[in-house]
C-alpha cells in the first residue's frame, strides 16, 4: 500500500491482507483455504485518516490474549467461537481435519471458523512460547 501525498489528494495502490481460513466443509472435517482483505481509503477521511486505508471488522468484544507453552498440543477442537488469531510470538502448526497443515510465524492471521465438525489441532512448534491476538469476528468479512 503506497499513497502520495499532493494538495488535496491521496492516491492509493491497490492494498490487500493476506489471511488463511480455517472452515469446517459439509464433509464436516475442517480445511484450509487462501483468502484476503482488502484496505480501502477511510470514506470522508480527514486529517490522519486520509492517510490510512482500512477494513472494518465491526465492534470487538471479549479480545484476549492466549499463550501457548513451546511443545504444547492442544488435541482435536473447534474454536470457541468466529475468530481471527494474530500469531504475536513464537510459531503455532495448525492441523486441519483433512490432514492438511499451516504454520503461523509473527505477523500471520488466521481466521476460524471451525465453530462445528472435527475441529483442528494446534502446536506451539520452535524453543518460544506461542502468543496470539484473539479478535472475535461477528459481521462478514469483505
Amino acid at each position: 500500500m503506497s499513497s502520495t501525498h499532493a494538495p488535496g489528494k491521496t492516491w492509493w495502490a491497490v492494498a490487500t491482507l493476506a489471511y488463511i481460513r480455517l472452515y469446517t466443509g459439509s464433509d464436516g472435517l475442517t480445511h484450509f483455504s487462501e483468502e484476503h482483505l482488502s484496505l480501502e481509503p477511510v470514506p470522508g477521511g480527514r486529517g490522519m485518516e486520509a492517510s490510512l486505508a482500512v477494513n472494518r471488522l465491526g465492534d470487538a468484544h471479549g479480545v484476549l490474549f492466549a499463550q501457548l507453552k513451546s511443545g504444547a498440543t492442544e488435541d482435536w477442537h473447534v474454536a470457541p467461537r468466529r475468530q481471527f488469531m494474530v500469531c504475536i510470538r513464537g510459531i503455532v502448526e495448525i492441523t486441519a481435519g483433512d490432514g492438511q497443515k499451516r504454520r503461523l510465524t509473527p505477523g500471520q492471521l488466521m481466521l476460524l471458523e471451525d465453530t462445528t465438525g472435527k475441529g483442528h489441532i494446534t502446536h506451539a512448534t520452535g524453543t518460544e512460547d506461542h502468543v496470539a491476538l484473539a479478535v472475535p469476528v461477528t459481521g462478514p468479512i469483505k
